[in-house]
């Protein structure tokens, strides 16, 4: 009984350091992506300003990697519950 309360309590540690690092690291490599792109979007922009709509999506694709960090985190979330 012991050794399956344990097991349980294992599992259920594991999942959350999983969606914990899962948010963690993608906010992580989404800010830093962001920081390198917005200050070369900004040498661009100040060289060549038409280009500036065009940068724009290119400075918010990184942001999905949050999204997918956040998407994965509430998976295993809800996996706790169970």
């Amino acid at each position: 009984m012991a050794e399956e309360q344990l097991a349980a309590l294992t599992s259920e540690a594991g999942i959350a350091l999983g969606a914990g690092l899962a948010m963690g690291v993608s906010a992580l490599a989404a800010a830093w992506s962001q920081g390198t792109l917005g200050s070369a979007a900004m040498g661009v922009v100040a060289e060549r300003p038409e280009f500036e709509k065009n940068i724009l999506i290119y400075i918010v694709l990184p942001e999905v990697l949050a999204v997918f960090g956040f998407l994965v985190a509430v998976l295993l979330w809800l996996q706790l519950g169970h």
